[in-house]
């Protein structure tokens, strides 16, 4: 019986050629190398980006800590400064150095003024604060009328910078935070704040009140002569 051409292909068992090996090998080694390269070339990319990332975080990190180191250091100068202050003024009242009779209290001025140039604004209230409690500035005037002796401040606070100060009592309209009588002549105060503040007799003469906000502050009789009060706010 005879067969076709094509059913004596379909049919056909006989062992692969040596020239069919090769054309199979070349093409499985073809899809290695390309497998290789591409991996070659992939993991380079892959710990590159990797190590990108990781730097960058870990940089990130650094500057964090470092900027918190910064804070922290400023915080603790700011601190030294102040209690450095405070016993400063503890030795000169110790000694006498503010007595009414060591008018005009050169040293305890040149103490203070020192340190205000240095002081951010928390420690400028804090010291404000304590001059006020201690009387070293917003003496009360005399009752008696018929007295001569002007009342002059232990320490001066003319010409000194106050921007952007809050003044604010802690307990809101139970107690006012007490500034009366304090004389802010010729100080810079532009965004200051006055809260709940007990501002009687207090005198701003010559200073610079641009942007302050005056809220529930008691002014009776308090001084704006030659103030700038550009925008100032006395709610």
């Amino acid at each position: 019986m005879e067969t076709t051409p094509s059913e004596v292909y379909m049919y056909d068992h006989s062992p692969p050629t040596v020239q069919d090996i090769q054309k199979t090998k070349y093409c499985r080694l073809t899809l290695n190398e390309l497998l290789t390269v591409v991996c070659a070339t992939l993991i380079p990319i892959t710990l590159g980006v990797y190590t990108g990332i990781t730097s960058m975080q870990e940089q990130q990190q650094a500057d964090e800590m470092r900027q918190f180191d910064l804070s922290q250091a400023a915080e603790l100068k700011q601190q030294m400064i102040y209690d450095k202050f405070l016993d400063d003024m503890y030795k000169l009242e110790k000694d006498g150095y503010l007595a009414d009779i060591k008018n005009p209290w050169s040293f305890a001025n040149a103490r203070y003024r020192a340190a205000h140039r240095q002081w951010d604004i928390t420690r400028k209230t804090d010291a404000l604060q304590f001059l006020k409690e201690h009387e070293l500035i917003g003496k009360a005037k005399p009752i008696d009328k018929h007295t001569t002796k002007a009342v002059v401040d232990i320490i001066r606070l003319a010409e000194l910078n106050f921007d952007n100060i809050q003044l604010t009592s802690a307990t809101g309209t139970l107690n006012q935070l007490n500034f009366d009588n304090v004389v802010f002549d010729r100080v810079s105060m532009i965004n200051a704040q006055f809260s709940f503040a007990n501002l009687k007799q207090t005198s701003f003469n010559h200073a610079r009140l641009n942007n302050a906000m005056f809220l529930d502050a008691s002014l009776a009789n308090a001084h704006f002569d030659s103030t700038d009060l550009r925008s100032a706010d006395f709610g």
